[in-house]
């Protein structure tokens, strides 16, 4: 089978070229939800990377003192639930995968706060997006959740959301990007389907005159056994009835099919806000320093945002109104943002020059101990000096 007879047979040629050249059709027919979006790899990819890289980072819970120091208090019962057991069969980290694989498929991330008789949070219990209606009524926000006998008041609900219209209910980068994602997923399946049936043909047929129906349904079975599939890609068939066989090099790629796929794989990692070397498509990375810049942009444009929803989210529930300005959640993306060692070497000598950080927070920061005591002390060079100070020595020179 030939390009131009594939895209002829069974209507796969419309879906073909409206895959690679735009149109409604391939959109309007591929329907687009978390299960058949993760059929393309790059959508699995960029959801992957997002929510495997949160879900990574540890969740601190801190005491904020009077002079605004932030010190771990792992002492605190919202610490063992956020760093130990958010509930009974998740760890940390499948709690913030999950977290963020609901939000980003569905929009919205919807954990039920089990409280105790004292109202302090005991479990998180995730709640199918699918089965959470958001009700607003008289100015309050309620969840309507299936087989629930009552609805679920928003101070008892985690809800986690990104892009939303009315603030109080997401919208998914599935839905927003539909277009685009249904568009990837027909031209996928469109191009799997062409190349499955052997889209580097050996050639095309040709016969001399007109083909009697025994030989055409002859020609159609014998051609359906014993050339269809990607195995006998390029093998020549058996022909009868003075048929001859011109040799072709139909390229693939000539039709745009790994163009095209190159395109969706952009504009999918474009919507998820995704560097594509972080996806595997390494094309158009330059070098080790263009994907070192490009991954730490990705922290702070992509994941920064999303935890910082997340730690609002988790200080506005979790704490009660007497422990609000005492304690604070944040996620520590500290490890991800550290950069090459020649550059962290820089920028900490830089800081511990100014007196900013002193060794030991420097050590910290490298996952090392503490070298003692001495180690705290912060140090600036003699010749710096607040500038009301050579002012005033500037002044007592002149009278002297």
């Amino acid at each position: 089978m030939g390009l131009f007879d594939f895209l002829r047979s069974e209507k796969r040629g419309d879906n073909f070229l409206r895959a690679i050249f735009g149109g409604q059709g391939a959109a309007n027919r591929t329907a687009v939800n978390r299960d058949t979006s993760l059929t393309f790899s790059a959508v699995f990819a960029c959801v992957r990377v997002i929510s495997e890289s949160i879900a990574s980072l540890p969740i601190k819970v801190y005491k904020v003192e009077v002079d605004e120091d932030k010190i771990t208090d792992i002492s605190h019962p919202i610490y063992r639930l956020l760093a130990r057991n958010p509930n009974e069969y998740m760890t940390p980290y499948t709690f913030l995968d999950t977290l963020m694989t609901n939000l980003l498929l569905e929009g919205n991330a919807y954990f039920y706060i089990e409280r105790d008789s004292s109202a302090r949070p005991l479990s998180l219990i995730p709640i199918n997006p699918q089965d959470v209606k958001v009700v607003k009524h008289e100015g309050q926000i309620f969840y309507d959740i299936k087989d629930y006998e009552i609805g679920v008041m928003k101070e008892d609900m985690l809800h986690f959301f990104n892009l939303s219209f009315n603030g109080y209910e997401g919208i998914s980068v599935l839905k927003a990007q539909n277009t685009t994602i249904a568009t990837s997923i027909a031209a996928n399946d469109t191009a799997n389907s062409y190349l499955g049936n052997s889209a580097q043909v050996g050639g095309v047929i040709k016969h001399p005159g007109k083909l009697s129906k025994e030989a055409v349904a002859r020609l159609k079975n014998s051609w359906n056994q014993n050339y269809s599939g990607s195995f006998v890609a390029g093998k020549t068939a058996i022909l009868e009835e003075g048929m001859t066989f011109e040799q072709t090099n139909i390229d693939a790629n000539k039709y745009q099919l790994l163009e095209t796929r190159r395109f969706q794989i952009e504009e999918v990692a474009r919507a998820f806000k995704v560097p594509l070397s972080l996806i595997g498509h390494l094309e158009k990375a330059a070098n080790y320093s263009s994907i070192e810049a490009l991954s730490i942009d990705f922290v702070r444009f992509t994941l920064m945002p999303y935890m910082v929803m997340i730690e609002q989210e988790l200080n506005r529930k979790l704490f009660r109104d007497s422990e609000f300005g005492l304690f604070t959640i944040k996620i520590d993306a500290k490890g991800l943002l550290r950069g090459d060692s020649s550059s962290r070497a820089s920028y900490y000598r830089e800081m511990t020059s100014i007196g900013a950080l002193s060794i030991n927070e420097v050590r910290r920061m490298e996952d090392l101990n503490r070298v003692g005591p001495e180690g705290d002390q912060l140090f600036m060079p003699l010749n710096f000096a607040p500038i009301g100070d050579i002012e005033e020595e500037k002044d007592n020179a002149d009278t002297n």
